[in-house]
């Protein structure tokens, strides 16, 4: 299985990595972080620099099985200027693959009304949509998995996992992230 997690400058660190550190540690989810720029190397919303593996502009869709919107103000603000990227979430969407949004970037799938009558959950502030916005660390739909925020990136991680793996290869990871047996 394959997940792209698209990175734009201002992205919010925790959410991305901790989502890619999480569905990596499955061994069965297969992640490429694709920056939306011409560059590989974003920067967080803190300024730390990370280098993508790939760049928006080579991803062929058929290649993912999902695609990952991290949150972060700025990081947003960029996604949303990008026609590439609603190009792509469209295309996922369109297709039956599913787009899971964290934070700020559910407010991205509610302009594009993929959250019509639908419930999710995102920051306070960017309710965006006609769907059911709960206060609670993650919400999974059909085709898309939302997060409340940075605190609840791994609630939303694990949510991820659990949707393709089930509780099986959830418990399996289970010793690695959250340190019981």
């Amino acid at each position: 299985m394959n997940a792209l997690i698209l990175l734009a400058d201002g992205f919010e660190m925790v959410e991305a990595l901790t989502t890619a550190d999480v569905l990596t540690r499955t061994h069965e989810i297969k992640v490429t972080l694709c920056s939306i720029s011409d560059s590989l190397s974003v920067s967080s919303s803190h300024g730390v620099k990370v280098e993508a593996n790939a760049k928006i502009q080579d991803i062929i869709v058929n290649d993912y099985d999902f695609l990952v919107l991290p949150g972060g103000k700025l990081g947003v603000e960029n996604l949303r200027a990008s026609d590439k990227v609603t190009a792509l979430i469209k295309a996922f969407l369109d297709a039956g693959k599913d787009v899971h949004a964290i934070c700020a970037a559910p407010s991205i799938l509610g302009e594009l009304g993929y959250l019509d009558g639908l419930d999710y959950t995102c920051f306070p502030g960017f309710q965006k949509g006609n769907g059911n916005n709960l206060h609670v660390g993650a919400v999974e739909t059909s085709h898309i998995i939302t997060g409340h925020s940075m605190g609840f990136s791994l609630d939303f991680a694990k949510t991820i996992v659990t949707h393709y793996l089930g509780q099986t290869g959830l418990n399996r990871i289970l010793p690695g992230i959250e340190g019981h047996e």
